[in-house]
């Protein structure tokens, strides 16, 4: 499975296991947070590109942090999910790579 993160420069294939968050840490890309990776902060907010439906669910905490702070169509909280298959690549971006 590949996470792709875009930034402005390039495509970073990250691979490893556990939150979109954790996953771009890894690979050396910063992620915003305030909260630590508890979903309440939104500042690891992401744009799902490609690969939306190999993500967990959005849970309800992180569907009420979303709500609350505006969050568009294909936003998700890098802290929060997951993905669920390990075959298929997710591609994600966010406005300060």
């Amino acid at each position: 499975m590949a996470l792709v993160a875009r930034t402005r420069r390039a495509d970073l294939v990250l691979r490893g296991t556990g939150t979109l968050m954790s996953r771009c840490l890894a690979g050396g890309l910063p992620v915003a947070s305030a909260c630590s990776g508890r979903g309440a902060c939104a500042k690891c907010l992401v744009t799902v590109l490609e690969g939306a439906a190999h993500l967990t669910p959005p849970r309800p905490h992180e569907s009420r942090t979303l709500g609350r702070n505006g969050a568009g169509p294909g936003q998700r909280l890098s802290c929060q999910c997951r993905v669920t298959d390990p075959s298929v690549t997710v591609v994600v971006t966010t406005g300060y790579w």
